[in-house]
């Protein structure tokens, strides 16, 4: 098993116990012997070398091919707090590009009863409009505008299927018009604008900021 599958492994195995720890409440024995399993776990990971973020990769954030979004809160299959969303190309109902996002979300993520959590939905659309930028030929930029419509409740447990497509693009911004569907049903809207941004100096301004 390559390195990047076996973390993806163990991003999962995560992923599960925290459903796990959601869903039961085991006896002070057994949740005592599992925090003591957490801990030895947690500081045999440390003894690995130090995971490089997108724009550390060699190419720098110039490169496109290193903004991998392994790492995404998310759609990272290897974040082991992303759900995670699996990304793909496709078209929406008017036979226009759009950027696919698929993802099924248990009671991690709920809201109101056997319901998605709304800020989720916020996000997973944030997610979702941003992977979308592809679908221009300019270079991406960061959120400056999201807004939602939640149409009605989306459940938890089902199959949801968000997607993205471009809706008005200018010289330093792109609109981006999204939707979530269960089914046939559409449970959301939502909207974005996106501001383009040189991110070599975004991440040396930040950079700095910490520093000060």
């Amino acid at each position: 098993m390559s390195t990047t599958s076996t973390s993806a492994a163990l991003a999962a195995e995560i992923r599960s116990l925290a459903a796990s720890l959601h869903e039961f409440e085991a006896d002070p024995d057994t949740r005592m012997e599992v925090l003591r399993q957490l801990r030895q776990a947690r500081a045999a990971l440390e003894t690995g070398s130090r995971r490089l973020r997108w724009y550390e990769q060699p190419g720098g954030v110039d490169s496109v091919k290193t903004r991998n979004r392994d790492l995404s809160p998310f759609s990272g299959s290897l974040n082991a707090m992303a759900p995670p969303m699996r990304l793909l190309l496709g078209s929406n109902d008017r036979g226009e590009p759009a950027m696919i996002g698929r993802v099924s979300l248990d009671r991690l993520r709920e809201g109101p009863p056997h319901t998605v959590h709304g800020g989720v939905v916020a996000g997973l659309f944030d997610e979702i409009l941003g992977a979308g930028q592809r679908l221009s030929e300019r270079p991406g930029g960061v959120t400056g505008r999201l807004t939602v419509r939640y149409r009605k409740p989306t459940p938890l447990g089902r199959d949801l299927e968000f997607r993205a497509w471009v809706h008005d693009e200018r010289s330093r911004t792109l609109v981006m018009r999204a939707d979530c569907r269960v089914g046939s049903s559409v449970s959301a809207e939502a909207e974005a604008m996106f501001v383009r941004v040189d991110f070599t100096d975004m991440e040396r301004a930040m950079r700095a900021e910490g520093e000060a």
